[in-house]
């Protein structure tokens, strides 16, 4: 049985990770698709309670995986009816972050950084229809760049139909005034 404490980081987490999936919804690229991802679990270890600010951080063993529930729809299929290999793309490329920023906080990974690799191998089709789950593990968690591995199933069959690797760098800004001419 969860602590108290650990209740109240896996409540803050969610509420951060819905929070983004919100946003995503409401502007710009696949806003459509982005109402209907649903977040489904989310299972966080070396997270703690920033007293500072009553957010979480991170330890340097903190790890996270976070899996998402979204249906194959025709807004998201290619001409022969099976998902696009750009919306699956997409669909790692937003879900990945969700694990990353489950372990951000203390100034760390505060957005959900910048990509600089996504690399993808398409096992199975995945038809209109299908109901997927979306699940992402944090492989190594760094200071500036991070590993995710996010695999996409179908729930129906269980089988294996996506497997990314999103390789993603956090920008930290640096505080008004601090720069250099």
């Amino acid at each position: 049985m969860p602590s108290a404490s650990e209740e109240k980081i896996n409540k803050l987490i969610r509420k951060r990770l819905q929070r983004t999936l919100d946003s995503l919804s409401s502007a710009g690229f696949s806003r459509a698709i982005a109402k209907r991802i649903q977040l489904d679990t989310i299972r966080v270890t070396g997270v703690e309670l920033d007293g500072t600010d009553g957010d979480t951080k991170p330890t340097r063993s903190a790890q996270s995986s976070v899996s998402c529930l979204v249906k194959v729809e025709q807004d998201m299929c290619n001409v022969s009816g099976n998902l696009h290999g750009g919306c699956g793309a997409w669909l790692v490329d937003h879900c990945s972050s969700l694990a990353l920023l489950a372990l951000s906080g203390d100034g760390r990974w505060e957005t959900s950084g910048v990509s600089t690799n996504l690399n993808l191998n398409y096992l199975k089709a995945a038809p209109l229809g299908t109901n997927l789950r979306i699940v992402t593990e944090v492989l190594n968690f760094g200071r500036v760049t991070s590993l995710l591995e996010t695999k996409i199933y179908n729930v129906d069959t269980k089988q294996l139909l996506t497997v990314g690797w999103h390789t993603k760098q956090d920008p930290q800004m640096k505080p008004a005034g601090k720069y250099k001419l």
